[in-house]
């Protein structure tokens, strides 16, 4: 019921606006099956008529109103015909509240939720591109026919439509919060989405202010409105994958605080650009955009260090980007101001999340022994060296008397890389490394005396940022020159266990280790003899 209030109060807000510049309202309301769900006595959808026919009679005469529902002729026992199901009821026209409430009423809850594709038939009703187009998509649920609603947002303003999208979740989980926020933000709209009393005042208050905007041209102000914390205790978190911009001025050394949480191996990257404008602040508090924008961040991490600091000086459509690579479970905040002049709020600014796991899993390598990360004899495509000071360690449990054979392969031209095995006594076994930048490190045939653990060592260096390698352990010999029919001159650099194991006095090298103590030999002999003679003629005179 809250997030309907919300819907209510938004749509009040811009007939505040209507006044002022032309705006064609359309509601695109969810009727998938799960609005059937109860609120105690009443169904979602129940609440969601409810709240809109109250907020048309609102809504001045002469505002454009239209309406799109999906989900609500076709069940979910045909899925293909389901995803297509989306109609719309009442075309842009003047409001006829009565007509339009029938229309409202009449609606049941039925199938599943084509977000994606109700938003791309849209396009369709839209009776030209002067208008600025508001849509409000109420829905109690994610995606679920396959479609990138996301992307279908950005595509209507790839038209030429302008076009903002804000978005209500009623009674949503995160998953399709993040999703929904997702759509509004990537048309420079909001997500709302009230939980107790507080959080309602606050996300009416929000709406009302981005209405009285909705005559601003698009192009000034890209992303969601968004408000950090004064201090780090009071950090504000940020998601990837949508374009933020503060919701007021920015003084010279103020900052607005936010947060991301990494994992080791996860790679953070933030975007902050300028628009056309700038601005400047006078004595008397009053803001006055000018034609020189400042703006910047920093990423400081969970001991207050600062990691990374990007400014841009008077730059207009400037571009800084800068990150931080995580090596362990850690805060990072991000503090978007300027220390060079007043930051214009207008600024778009985002983040980048990436994994750079190992060993098909969630996490990076172990940068110790101690902490190898645990695998199994198998093929590992991704992984990931985070710089030239990174070391992965991996641990895999081993048979007595059967060989192995690892590959070490990298997925560009820059790096060395080097390889290493351990016994259970981390005594090393076997080594081999690179003969040039890009080439395969293989070591063939190793074959531990006993069971119990291999660890495998992978560094490198000669590359900048994260370097991906793929890494793959099988059983069995190796083939023998007689197999392949080539010699052992022509194959690429190999290490055969025999050869790497720890290092013994070769046959070829004892002709020559011979040859030497002769030498040394005979030199010290001939040393003695000279001392004698000198001495014997000493006396003698």
């Amino acid at each position: 019921m809250k997030k309907l209030f919300i819907v209510t109060s938004l749509l009040i807000a811009i007939n505040v606006s209507a006044q002022t510049a032309p705006v064609d309202i359309e509601f695109i309301l969810d009727a998938s099956g799960s609005m059937a769900a109860m609120v105690g006595t009443e169904s979602q959808m129940d609440i969601a008529k409810k709240s809109i026919k109250e907020t048309i009679a609102t809504i001045p005469p002469n505002v454009p109103v239209a309406l799109r529902v999906y989900a609500h002729r076709i069940p979910k026992s045909n899925k293909e015909g389901s995803c297509k199901d989306t109609e719309l009821l009442v075309p842009f026209k003047p409001l006829d509240v009565a007509s339009f409430s029938t229309l409202v009423d009449a609606i049941k809850p039925n199938g599943y939720t084509p977000i994606a594709y109700s938003l791309k038939t849209a396009a369709g009703d839209f009776v030209g591109k002067e208008s600025q187009y508001v849509l409000i998509l109420v829905s109690d649920g994610e995606e679920t026919c396959g479609g990138d609603p996301v992307a279908e947002a950005k595509n209507l303003l790839a038209q030429g439509f302008k076009v903002t999208i804000h978005t209500i979740g009623f009674r949503v989980d995160e998953k399709t919060k993040a999703q929904l926020a997702a759509i509004s933000g990537a048309t420079g709209g909001s997500y709302f989405d009230a939980k107790d009393a507080a959080s309602l005042t606050q996300n009416l208050t929000q709406a009302t202010q981005k209405a009285l905007l909705i005559a601003k041209p698009a192009e000034q102000a890209r992303g969601q409105e968004i408000r950090g914390g004064n201090q780090y205790q009071d950090a504000v978190p940020l998601q990837p994958g949508i374009e933020y911009h503060l919701d007021h001025h920015q003084r010279r050394d103020q900052y607005d605080y936010f947060y991301v949480d990494l994992k080791g191996g996860q790679s953070l990257t933030v975007t902050l650009a300028t628009l056309d404008k700038g601005v400047s602040i006078t004595s008397a508090n009053q803001a006055k955009e000018n034609q020189n924008p400042y703006a910047g961040f920093r990423i400081v991490n969970s001991e207050f260090q600062e990691t990374t600091k990007e400014t841009i000086i008077g730059q207009r459509h400037g571009k800084k980007q800068g990150g931080v690579i995580s090596r362990k479970e850690e805060r990072f905040y991000i503090l978007i101001g300027s220390n060079y002049e007043p930051m214009h709020k207008d600024s778009p600014f985002q983040i980048e999340i990436k994994n750079h796991f190992d060993g098909n899993s969630a996490k990076d390598a172990g940068e110790d022994i101690m902490n190898a990360l645990e695998i199994a004899a198998g093929d590992f495509p991704e992984n990931w060296l985070l710089s030239e000071k990174d070391n992965d360690y991996y641990k895999f449990m081993a048979r007595g008397g059967e060989s192995y054979t690892i590959v070490m392969t990298p997925q560009n031209m820059e790096p060395y890389l080097r390889l290493e095995v351990y016994d259970q006594d981390r005594v090393r076994l076997f080594y081999n490394s690179a003969p040039n930048a890009g080439a395969v490190v293989r070591i063939e045939n190793a074959t531990p005396k006993s069971d119990g653990p291999l660890y495998l060592h992978v560094n490198g260096y000669s590359f900048y940022g994260p370097t991906q390698y793929g890494l793959n352990i099988k059983t069995g010999t190796a083939p023998s020159t007689e197999e392949t029919g080539v010699s052992p001159t022509a194959q690429a650099p190999t290490t055969q266990a025999e050869v790497v194991a720890p290092p013994t006095t070769k046959p070829s090298e004892k002709p020559s280790s011979m040859l030497y103590l002769l030498v040394l030999a005979g030199l010290v002999i001939a040393g003695l003899i000279i001392v004698i003679i000198v001495l014997f003629f000493r006396k003698k005179n």
